[in-house]
């Protein structure tokens, strides 16, 4: 009963289906595949009854893959939160194969109980619920970072100046970066090395 939001994007499986040279020109988003930016095994509702506790009201923003969604929503229902359901729509997806639409989005689940901290009087676009970027991943870095203003805009909304903002899965720390702008506190998580030396 400690932290006043939680803004995470936890290693859900990420779906890969490029082939050939396709396949060669985006080789980094496998490694996300491989187990360095995803876990097969990840389970979320446990995820979501661990870190619960640890708040001092529900309120969390948590990234996920549409295949979470149900199991998410019967979540919320057990516990009687609210809930909201925001996308980043990406404007540069891959290519899309096996006759299948292209992944051009991603989910990010607000989940709150009464009397959260809500900023009011911010501009008009900044409560729209769809997110519009390009796909940020790089050889270089983290295989599947948010965009920095997108995380900032989820913590600007949910809370203010002063509070403790957390994030359980930090990768290269974008949503810490983005906290510590908003004159926020923050607490990461991360155990993979390469990830915490990129956020250094």
């Amino acid at each position: 009963e400690s932290i006043d939001l939680i803004v995470t994007d936890p290693p859900y499986k990420i779906q890969f289906t490029g082939k050939g040279s396709l396949a060669k020109k985006f080789d980094y988003r496998k490694k996300a595949i491989e187990g360095i930016g995803s876990n097969p095994n990840f389970e979320l509702t446990p995820f979501l009854e661990a870190v619960r506790p640890k708040l001092k009201k529900m309120n969390m923003y948590v990234w996920m893959a549409k295949g979470s969604i149900p199991e998410t929503i019967d979540w919320i229902r057990k516990y009687n939160y609210f809930w909201d359901l925001l996308v980043w729509s990406k404007i540069n997806p891959l290519p899309a194969y096996n006759y299948k639409y292209l992944s051009d989005i991603e989910y990010c689940f607000y989940i709150k109980e009464t009397g959260c901290h809500w900023t009011k009087k911010l501009p008009y676009e900044t409560y729209k619920k769809v997110m519009t970027d390009h796909l940020q991943s790089s050889p270089e870095g983290h295989p599947t970072p948010k965009p920095l203003w997108m995380m900032a805009k989820l913590i600007k909304v949910s809370s203010k100046e002063g509070d403790i903002v957390c994030d359980p899965y930090a990768g290269s720390a974008t949503t810490l970066v983005a906290a510590k702008g908003l004159k926020r506190n923050y607490i990461g998580i991360e155990i993979n090395p390469e990830y915490v030396e990129i956020g250094e």
